[in-house]
């Protein structure tokens, strides 16, 4: 589900896509000039149904993308394993002739859930598994503090509310566990926790062959939880700049993979702490 931040601007609007558990606890606003979006899980907030698999999410969402924005440039995001459904719906973008700049990743898993034949066996609706589930995406949602950047789409004092959009990020789960992602040859901005990072840049991991195309990297000094957290304000402004300087990147990105046919990485290693 499409959740407007602020709509005024002249700039590409840029849409983040939720991570594991369906909602989105960090989105910070980048400006006056750019008109931001988030995007839930479906059903987080009870009024629509859930999707519990990857090809029909990101249908939805490329469908609420081009019901606010049908034509021009777009930027696309995502946080953790969402960054795997970002990937695909700009895929899905392109293929509909919107100009997509560098897909972001912030965070991205170690490894893609789905890349594992056991994940994928795993039968949810198993009265255990279900259970387990429900358990462990309720505890993440009604656990995280109040965001100073932007709040979810139901509220997790009241049961109720919380217990629809536990349901809803089951189901997200779900379909991240099951999607097993193809490679993307377009180009990536990644922001990584430094705890990531060695498996991030594992040449025997799977994000060498995921990601072939030209990629930039940036690497904060913190673990996954500090990263949308009191890592927040900082990890904003990296996205700012990344977004500030796409077309910049991409040309530099062009120039230098056709001059020395070599590893498309460009890294940033930020030392500053939150």
């Amino acid at each position: 589900m499409l959740m407007p931040i602020h709509t005024s601007g002249t700039k590409p609007p840029l849409f983040l896509v939720h991570g594991l558990s369906g909602d989105l606890s960090f989105a910070h606003a980048l400006g006056p000039d750019r008109p931001l979006y988030a995007i839930h899980a479906n059903g987080m907030d009870g009024r629509e149904p859930v999707i519990d698999n990857v090809p029909d999410m990101v249908g939805a969402y490329v469908k609420q993308i081009l019901g606010v924005h049908p034509t021009g440039s777009v930027h696309i995001g995502g946080f953790c394993a969402g960054g795997l459904a970002a990937i695909e719906v700009a895929r899905a973008l392109q293929k509909k002739g919107l100009q997509v700049g560098p897909v972001i990743l912030a965070d991205p898993p170690p490894t893609p859930q789905g890349l594992n034949q056991r994940n994928r066996a795993v039968d949810p609706h198993h009265p255990l598994v279900a259970e387990s589930l429900y358990r462990s995406v309720h505890k993440r949602l009604s656990g995280r503090p109040p965001s100073p950047y932007i709040d979810g789409p139901f509220d997790r004092r009241d049961p109720q509310q919380l217990h629809v959009a536990t349901l809803a990020g089951v189901s997200s789960l779900v379909a991240f566990h099951r999607h097993v992602p193809q490679p993307f040859f377009g180009s990536v901005q990644v922001i990584v926790s430094a705890i990531r990072a060695a498996h991030f840049f594992d040449p025997a991991g799977p994000w060498h062959w995921l990601l072939p195309g030209p990629r930039m990297v940036h690497v904060v000094p913190w673990d996954h939880r500090k990263f949308f957290r009191s890592g927040g304000e900082h990890v904003a402004r990296v996205i700012n700049f990344l977004l500030e300087e796409s077309g910049t990147l991409e040309t530099v990105f062009g120039q230098r993979i056709a001059e020395a046919d070599s590893d498309p990485y460009r890294i940033v290693f930020h030392s500053s702490s939150p």
